[in-house]
């Protein structure tokens, strides 16, 4: 089949990984693929530079190359709703949009967009949820999860951090975005340990000023943290790019997040190929492969989302999970105390969910 993909798939972003790997897969089966990417190509890969007719850098309109043809077979983009329109121009068949949303109000008008594709992809059932709370027809929706190369995690290459602490805590959160809840993850390794503990935070975070609404600035958070647990254990910031994430893992022992919502949360799903012990909160996409046999679930209760935690068009009747800091730090000392046993007990639990071809790529 000839197939186009339109959209994210130069940057360091996960629409524009998600973009590459499933080109890869396509072009692994045999299928003509020409990628389109709205977001440049900073970091886009090698392997796939045979297949990218032309880019636009995010935000401008300049063309850099060809565009894409006049028909495709197939159309693939990983893009808001809003796009559709604008994406899947290239033939009237086999259009699969795929989107996430986290809050459960979309923006107006954003569901009657679907009628533009032949398919909505969301990623969870968290998210298709919210899709079919907001008009898009059940009917219409097909979940296809995110997957993971388990062959990269083979390789056990160890990323080369600072710190030489026993037990390594991995929080990967990339963009800082407000409901990524940084300030609840630092109150929790806070409360948990001091300087005295032989454990190390690992932040992979992009270092920056606030920017959008949405983002937050991550070194006034950090040094607030700094001055409410001055005896805090120790804590290792990554803000450059890293080539290979699984390495990043594989030097870590635990999968950390205090996310208030998510529509799948990639990490986690990373962090068990690594066979790490993952703590996540119990609400969201991570709900389709996390479960009490198989990582710890942190409580907490469902609240009104703060307007500039939304992406879009916020509402003030959107809802989010606001995880306890307490329970967070609980589990934290808990697993600081037992790595060994809890590890052990979750393993099999954690290979079997690998095992199923929902969440497996083949290279």
């Amino acid at each position: 089949m000839k197939i186009s993909w339109c959209g994210f798939g130069g940057s360091n972003h996960s629409w524009s990984l998600v973009a590459q790997n499933i080109c890869r897969a396509l072009k692994k089966s045999g299928h003509d693929v020409h990628m389109f990417s709205t977001n440049g190509i900073k970091h886009f890969p090698e392997d796939l530079k045979d297949n990218l007719r032309g880019y636009v850098d995010e935000g401008s309109t300049q063309l850099h190359g060809a565009v894409l043809d006049e028909k495709y077979d197939m159309q693939l983009s990983y893009t808001a709703f809003k796009n559709f329109d604008k994406y899947f121009l290239r033939g009237n068949q086999n259009r699969f949009g795929i989107w996430n949303y986290e809050t459960d109000i979309l923006p107006k008008a954003f569901a009657k967009l679907t009628k533009n594709v032949d398919k909505v992809l969301p990623s969870s059932n968290f998210s298709k949820y919210i899709f079919t709370k907001n008009g898009v027809p059940e009917d219409h929706q097909v979940v296809v999860p995110h997957g993971i190369h388990l062959d990269r995690f083979e390789k056990m290459n160890k990323f080369p951090l600072r710190t030489n602490k026993k037990l390594k805590i991995l929080a990967n959160i990339a963009q800082p975005h407000i409901r990524k809840n940084i300030p609840g993850l630092l109150s929790a390794y806070g409360k948990a340990f001091t300087k005295k503990d032989d454990v190390c935070l690992v932040l992979k975070v992009v270092r920056q000023t606030k920017g959008s609404s949405f983002e937050v600035d991550f070194n006034n958070i950090f040094n607030d943290f700094k001055k409410k647990f001055k005896d805090h254990a120790e804590v290792e910031i990554i803000d450059s790019f890293i080539v290979d994430i699984e390495d990043l893992y594989n030097a870590c022992d635990v999968v950390f997040t205090m996310t208030h919502t998510e529509c799948f949360w990639m990490p986690g799903l990373e962090g068990f190929a690594a066979n790490k012990i993952v703590v996540a909160p119990r609400y969201g996409g991570q709900l389709d492969y996390m479960n009490d046999s198989n990582s710890f679930l942190i409580d907490g209760k469902e609240c009104r989302a703060p307007l500039q935690l939304q992406y879009w068009e916020p509402s003030m009747y959107a809802k989010m999970f606001n995880p306890s800091d307490d329970h967070a730090a609980s589990i934290l000392k808990n697993i600081y105390q037992n790595y060994d046993s809890i590890l052990n007990k979750f393993s099999p639990n954690i290979k079997s969910i690998l095992g199923e071809n929902l969440f497996k790529i083949e290279s």
